[in-house]
């Protein structure tokens, strides 16, 4: 007997639904991580603070801060495949959101990707500047050693580093891996309550050596005139038992005004002994090593920075850091390290000297 052709467009229809439920896989996990960690400020003289003991979620001096998310990647054949991130930062010391109290505050993305054509990645992300510096300083921006944990400047927050370290409503394409060089570009449009925000980097990695430039800027939406300029350029050599980082941020016509992007505090008001000025630049460089011994992994760095603003003034702000990580486990750490400030800001921070120790666990 012959199928009638309604039976034969039924079964031709599960045939096609059998072969994309086979060739479309879904895998969906679920992460997270806690670190805490019992800070010790001394204040400077004339920092306007007190010197105080502090239990800190790790996103301050930590090596991570607190978070849970979901990461789901669906195989679409071809190579082609479908990406999503949303990933909640908390701080674990009180159980409140992070990130201003957003539910999906440190990252939420949704892509696609295919390893000969790169990736196109939508939401809120990471800016290129944050893991350009991250290559440049002990443990990747972390512990006292990062260069991107603002000071509290006479009883106001002042950037060290700038490091946002991420953007609202943002566009990024990347290139596939053209043997060990990687480019990205970034755009969030504003959409009429911030400023336009732009990102390029370059960067390359091949077997010691891997280094990264990332260029960003605002167009104001006032007025159109590019501001927030900001250069990153870091990098490290392995040499086996001592690993090498360091590198340099250039910051020019800074303003508070922007809203997203690279810098979007509201103080560039610098107080040292000189007096108060705002500063429209911040030019930095960091140096320092990395030393694996069995389970511990030592670092320490120097950063400074100077800040400056077109009528002459300036002052300038440094951090010598050393730390210790220790391995319990290859997702248990336990840390600790200390920092002391220099320069003409160093009696006016309430961050003068930092000693911290910590635990950090990821599953």
């Amino acid at each position: 007997m012959n199928a009638s052709p309604f039976k034969t467009t039924l079964l031709a229809a599960a045939a096609l639904l059998a072969a994309g439920a086979a060739q479309a896989q879904s895998t969906v996990t679920l992460y997270g991580l806690l670190d805490l960690g019992l800070n010790q400020y001394k204040a400077g003289s004339n920092s306007g603070g007190a010197s105080v003991w502090k239990l800190n979620d790790g996103v301050v001096n930590g090596l991570n801060g607190s978070r849970w998310g979901i990461r789901v990647s669906e195989d679409l054949g071809g190579g082609l495949k479908a990406n999503a991130v949303a990933e909640s930062g908390l701080s674990a010391d009180t159980g409140a959101l992070g990130q201003g109290g957003l539910a999906f505050g440190r990252q939420v993305f949704v892509g696609l990707s295919q390893a000969s054509l790169g990736e196109l990645r939508v939401g809120r992300q990471y800016i290129l500047s944050d893991s350009t510096m991250g290559m440049g300083n002990p443990f990747g921006n972390a512990l006292v050693n990062n260069p991107g944990t603002g000071v509290t400047n006479a009883t106001r927050a002042l950037p060290f580093w700038l490091n946002a370290p991420r953007a609202n409503n943002t566009i990024q394409l990347a290139t596939p891996n053209f043997g060990g060089l990687v480019a990205s570009a970034q755009l969030a449009p504003g959409e009429g309550t911030a400023d336009r925000f732009h990102g390029v980097k370059l960067g390359f990695g091949g077997g010691a050596l891997n280094v990264a430039m990332a260029y960003e800027w605002n167009k104001s939406r006032a007025n159109g005139d590019n501001t927030n300029k900001s250069l990153t350029v870091a990098g490290n050599y392995n040499f086996g038992p001592i690993k090498l980082l360091g590198g340099i941020q250039r910051n020019e016509d800074l303003t508070t005004t922007a809203g997203n992007g690279a810098f979007t505090g509201a103080n560039l008001i610098v107080t040292s002994s000189g007096g108060s000025f705002t500063a429209n630049e911040i030019n930095g460089y960091t140096i320092g090593f990395e030393a694996p011994v069995g389970a511990i992994t030592f670092g320490a760095n120097y950063t400074g920075v100077k800040y400056e603003n077109a009528a002459g003034s300036s002052a300038t702000l440094g951090k010598v850091a050393a730390a210790a990580r220790y391995g319990l486990s290859k997702n248990t750490f336990l840390y600790t390290g200390v920092s002391m400030a220099t320069g003409d800001l160093k009696d006016y921070i309430s961050e003068q000297r930092v000693i911290q120790a910590g635990l950090r666990m990821a599953w």
